[in-house]
């Protein structure tokens, strides 16, 4: 019986540790945050309302289904921290996959908003009119 582990292309040590350099903590976004706020950006992929109602302070919104048509408008010189809501949401893996197709410096965040959310990290809202949403 072929298991998912035997149809890898890379070993487990190599998944491993592609894992730690292309994702980010809440505590490590944070920290990046504070000692070089021009050097990243965090791009939230929800859709506008999830966005309106809390995001990261400073974070720019393209939902997922609208990213191809927004490449132009990201910067190939700053980090790209996707998120979206939580552990179980996989649109920040699918948007950080496309970026990194597109030649851009990605990360993703881990546990999303919810994770930010909970370690007591701020969060602001928006009007709709206010919302960065492409």
């Amino acid at each position: 019986m072929e298991t998912t582990a035997s149809r890898l292309t890379i070993g487990p040590v190599e998944y491993f540790r592609a894992h730690l350099e292309y994702e980010i903590t809440p505590t490590g976004l944070k920290s990046l945050l504070e000692r070089r706020p021009n050097n990243v950006l965090v791009l939230d992929v929800r859709d506008a309302a999830q966005f309106e109602a809390g995001h990261i302070p400073g974070a720019r919104n393209i939902p997922l289904e609208t990213l191809p048509g927004a490449f132009y408008s990201l910067p190939k010189d700053q980090l790209i921290v996707a998120c979206c809501s939580d552990f179980a949401c996989g649109m920040s893996m699918q948007a950080s996959l496309e970026l990194a197709q597109k030649g851009f410096q990605v990360q993703r965040l881990i546990g999303g908003i919810a994770e930010w959310s909970r370690r007591g990290y701020p969060l602001e809202t928006s009007s709709h009119a206010e919302s960065q949403a492409w």
